[in-house]
């Protein structure tokens, strides 16, 4: 390593001694394959030229022509030529023509943006803002061409990307894909979904990555005091497809390699028996995602069966494989994401706390550290949502890297309407989630229908614009 630097100080002052004895700043330009130059290269006051390409640029005949000081030249005249040579990332390279030196190094772009929708519920009735397979399927289409014809969708502040044309390098769903578990409102496979979708991003090669919402998995209660209370026979088997369907979206981008990091799930290994959410993480672009489905929370079930309910169990064992795993990746950037909102909404709390419209509950069989129960909570009490559930999650995720001034970044659907809010921690000073909310794409009260978030390498989130698509 050491001898690799002083290799690499060496060539620099000997490019630098060659531009000073040709006794002029001369300029040599590229024309590069499919890439504008001029939107990319940046010269220096000593005269190093750095390249900063998209991510992905295939660096083979990346050099098509040469130009010194706007003439076009015979690529062969170069030393070595520009249209042969192997260009690697970050390795200095030095070309001569007619004895003056010109350095280049050509670097992979440290941008890269992610686009987040929600609450599509595809072809459900009114009173859910649903959206049709034909606007989901344009909606889609949209977000996947994104850039991709030089034109700039949105327009980043952030330094260093105020020139950024956005292109979607990923894009996530927060929950609630389409009818109440189901194509069929019962126990469909989500396919009407998933046409939409998932496979138009397959065909795209773009990354596409969704959770499931309260509509998507068995809810304690619906509403009211309905008999029909938590997981029944059809509700367990349309659960069980749901998660299928998310598993195997995800098992197709972890063997299309486009992960830094394949996909893996937090379960509880002590219930494996029984019926989990299995939410999950990976890394993608030198920066960790964590994606629960409603909330990290989700209670563990065993399946009922024709004459008996679900027995249901506490989360603690998923929450704590979360929490070993955070504590042994601390140092990677991080963003998260659930479908449950952590403020928005005024009756955010009883989500959290399992709650349905009138406080009905169905507390764990087992002891629970973040349980709560029918008795003695209140109806959408914001202070046994706090601690049961959102100080000890926000300790968690307080752990990781890649904070925004000093706020933990995270996506959330749910709510049908854009927020922007943070979630202080009630008893550790300085622990903050910022939540930003998005809204369903079928709300017509609001024009706009995703995020397109700006992200850096090995950073993670530095800018988030609501759009419409």
């Amino acid at each position: 390593m050491k001898r690799d630097k002083l290799l690499q100080t060496f060539i620099s002052a000997v490019f630098v001694w060659v531009v000073c004895a040709a006794g002029a700043w001369a300029q040599m330009t590229f024309t590069l394959n499919g890439i504008t130059y001029g939107d990319v290269a940046e010269t220096d006051s000593k005269g190093f030229t750095t390249v900063t390409l998209p991510a992905g640029t295939e660096l083979s005949e990346l050099i098509t022509s040469v130009k010194v000081d706007g003439v076009t030249v015979t690529a062969s005249q170069v030393t070595p030529n520009p249209t042969t040579t192997t260009i690697n990332y970050d390795e200095l390279k030095v070309f001569t023509y007619n004895n003056k030196a010109y350095g280049f190094r050509f670097v992979e772009d440290v941008w890269f943006c992610a686009v987040f929708f929600s609450d599509c519920h595809i072809n459900q009735g009114s009173g859910h803002d649903g959206t049709s397979q034909t606007d989901m399927t344009t909606i889609m289409n949209n977000i996947l061409a994104m850039g991709l014809d030089g034109t700039k969708k949105v327009n980043f502040t952030t330094a260093g990307a105020t020139n950024l044309v956005p292109k979607t390098s990923i894009v996530f769903c927060l929950g609630d894909i389409d009818q109440d578990k189901g194509d069929d409102g019962s126990s469909g496979t989500h396919s009407n979904f998933l046409n939409c979708t998932a496979e138009l991003a397959k065909t795209a090669g773009i990354p596409f990555i969704f959770i499931a919402g309260n509509h998507d998995m068995s809810p304690d209660y619906w509403t009211g005091s309905d008999p029909d209370k938590g997981v029944t026979s059809s509700g367990s088997n349309a659960d069980d497809k749901t998660i299928s369907a998310i598993t195997t979206n995800n098992t197709y981008w972890n063997n299309a390699g486009v992960f830094d990091e394949n996909i893996s799930y937090f379960i509880d290994e002590s219930k494996s028996s029984y019926f989990q959410s299995k939410p999950f993480t990976f890394k993608f672009k030198d920066v960790r995602f964590y994606c629960a489905h409603t909330y990290w929370f989700q209670k563990l079930y065993s399946k009922p069966g024709l004459l008996s309910s679900a027995t249901y169990y506490a989360p603690d064992g998923v929450i704590s494989a979360l929490n070993t795993f955070v504590e042994k990746h601390t140092d990677e950037a991080s963003v998260w994401m659930q479908h449950y909102p952590w403020l928005a909404g005024a009756d955010c709390n009883r989500w959290w706390l399992d709650q349905n419209d009138v406080g009905l509950y169905i507390p764990t069989s087992n002891s629970s550290a973040y349980g709560s129960s029918t008795s003695g909570i209140a109806y959408n009490d914001e202070t046994t949502a706090n601690t049961l559930k959102k100080d000890p999650l926000s300790d968690i995720m307080m752990k990781a890297a890649g904070r925004t001034d000093g706020k933990v970044q995270h996506f959330s659907g749910h709510y049908h309407r854009f927020d922007d809010r943070t979630y202080n921690n009630t008893t550790e000073n300085g622990s903050s989630v910022h939540d930003y909310t998005v809204a369903a794409n079928g709300n017509t009260n609001q024009s706009n229908n995703a995020f397109v978030v700006l992200f850096k390498r090995g950073e993670g989130v530095k800018e988030v614009i609501q759009t419409q698509f």
